[in-house]
């Protein structure tokens, strides 16, 4: 499988950090200005993504233009921050410092703290990657000399974070660096980083009272802003290459993403959704709640590896199509004995999937059990069926949120998708499964199914109750099959078919039940 820019990115920054996806929250965020590494309640760092506004990119508080040189120092600036702050994940020790803040300034004290464990990154950047560091340092020596040159035509500049770095104390700095490494292997090293510490945050004048912006900004510390980028910078070697396969990667990603938004927002007709989005991801909180629920998950995987034993290059058409309600109940009852194929002879009809999980404010207090329930349903289609096209999954509030598309294969991307969703919002259910069956209309297979993740509490619709009826009623008669899951007793009765757990186990055995009525019954 081609690798996307989630997978390239991800790949560089664990790589780095010399970490896997469990362990570290490494997010890409189009919300974030500035790359920030917070700490609590574990270490997680966040790198902003590059927004289009008016035909420019707008990109860690400045303005690039779209050439080749534009997005060449765009890129170079955001792939240095994955190098620097990756670093940081394996070299530095914050909390040896917990102690020493307390009755101090913070914005001090992340200043120092910042001081002292950057020198730990050059260090172990040298070490690991001399390619990225010469270029991060070329990087940082554009930046001076942009700001010198610029000093000297006597022309105005935003980039006044330079100056905080040009230092009369040049020498003194370098003498507190060399100790700094010396001290890092000794055998009392973090009292001696902690008098370090005290050093300069007596001196402070020694310290940039700024920061770059390719380095870890922190919720204390007030960034400068930016209004244009009045420099361009030129990568080499490895690190030239990686930039170039980071701006096709990305420029391609948003071009299918645009796409994708375009054939979702016709369908928004007469419907009461603010927007269609797609939401960053969260690969980290994927793989825990994945991990979580390994027990259920591990069998049919058994089953899927005796099937393929039985010869060098099985092919789903060759043993038969998956039968998916077997498939699920052998998830439920952690069972490999349980047949999940239908032969040749016997196929059932090709089905089509569409999957609509609430995550407005009502679904708060089950949100947890309704994530992994739509995880589960996630794994269990694309792992047995091989068919990424047949099935779909999305969330819902106010906003419709495009998690899986049909067209879209059930990639890392759309894995941490899922790891990305809360809860928050409107319950706007009828619209959802208005716009689920336009979906679903779309597609050409024989037997289609629409399931509906919600409690089915109104919100943000006065007449929720009567447009819901009207719209399950018409699509019922449409011939789709729709089941409604964990619902209150009282809407119910909208949906001929709909089931509910008081925990994952029973809320899959109960909707493989469902299913099997529901496929009767058409």
């Amino acid at each position: 499988m081609e690798k996307t820019f989630l997978d390239f990115t991800s790949h560089i920054f664990y790589e780095t950090s010399k970490r896997r996806p469990e362990e570290e929250v490494f997010l890409l965020s189009t919300k974030s200005t500035y790359p920030t590494l917070s700490f609590t309640p574990q270490s997680q760092v966040i790198v902003p993504l590059p927004r289009i506004q008016n035909g420019t990119y707008v990109f860690n508080g400045m303005v690039f233009h779209n050439t080749k040189e534009g997005k060449s120092t765009l890129w170079s600036l955001f792939l240095a921050s994955i190098y620097h702050l990756a670093a940081h994940i394996a070299t530095s020790q914050y909390s040896i410092y917990d102690e020493w803040c307390k009755h101090k300034t913070q914005k001090i004290c992340w200043q120092v703290i910042d001081f002292i464990e950057d020198v730990a990154v050059e260090k172990y950047l040298s070490v690991t990657n001399p390619d990225a560091l010469k270029n991060i340092n070329n990087i940082y020596s554009c930046l001076l000399n942009t700001y010198e040159t610029n000093r000297k035509m006597n022309l105005s500049t935003d980039n006044k974070f330079s100056i905080m770095y040009k230092t009369e104390n040049q020498y003194e700095i370098n003498k507190i660096k060399e100790s700094i490494l010396t001290m890092r292997d000794g055998a009392n090293h973090i009292q001696d980083m902690l008098s370090c510490a005290d050093v300069l945050y007596r001196n402070r004048k020694l310290l940039p009272s700024h920061i770059l912006p390719y380095c870890e900004h922190h919720d204390e510390v007030e960034p400068i802003k930016f209004k244009r980028c009045d420099f361009s910078f030129q990568p080499t070697g490895f690190f030239e290459d990686d930039v170039k396969l980071l701006a096709e990667s990305w420029e391609t990603e948003q071009n299918n993403k645009s796409r994708m938004l375009s054939r979702y927002k016709k369908h928004l007709r007469g419907l009461n959704f603010d927007e269609i989005i797609i939401p960053s991801g969260n690969i980290h909180a994927y793989l825990q709640m994945k991990s979580q629920n390994n027990v259920l998950l591990r069998k049919i995987r058994d089953g899927i590896r005796i099937v393929t034993n039985m010869q060098d290059d099985p092919r789903v058409q060759e043993m038969g199509l998956i039968n998916m309600q077997y498939a699920i109940q052998a998830i439920a009852s952690e069972s490999n004995t349980v047949e999940i194929f239908d032969q040749d002879e016997a196929r059932r009809s090709e089905e089509a999937w569409v999957i609509l999980l609430d995550c407005s404010g009502s679904m708060k207090l089950k949100f947890a059990k309704v994530k992994e329930f739509a995880l589960c349903v996630a794994e269990t289609a694309n792992e047995l069926t091989g068919r990424s096209d047949a099935w779909s999954l999305h969330g819902f509030d106010n906003n419709f949120t495009i998690i899986k598309d049909f067209k879209e294969k059930y990639s890392q991307d759309v894995k941490a998708r899922v790891g990305s969703l809360k809860s928050g919002g409107l319950s706007f259910v009828p619209d959802a499964i208005e716009l689920g069956n336009r979906l679903l209309a779309e597609d050409p297979r024989e037997r289609k199914y629409l399931f509906v993740i919600t409690d089915g509490q109104p919100s943000g619709d006065d007449k929720f109750e009567k447009r819901l009826q009207k719209i399950v009623k018409s699509i019922g008669m449409s011939g789709v099959g729709i089941i409604g899951i964990g619902m209150k007793d009282d809407i119910t009765r909208y949906f001929g078919n709909n089931c509910d757990g008081t925990d994952l186990r029973e809320m899959v055995t109960k909707f493989i039940k469902t299913y099997r009525d529901t496929s009767a019954d058409m």
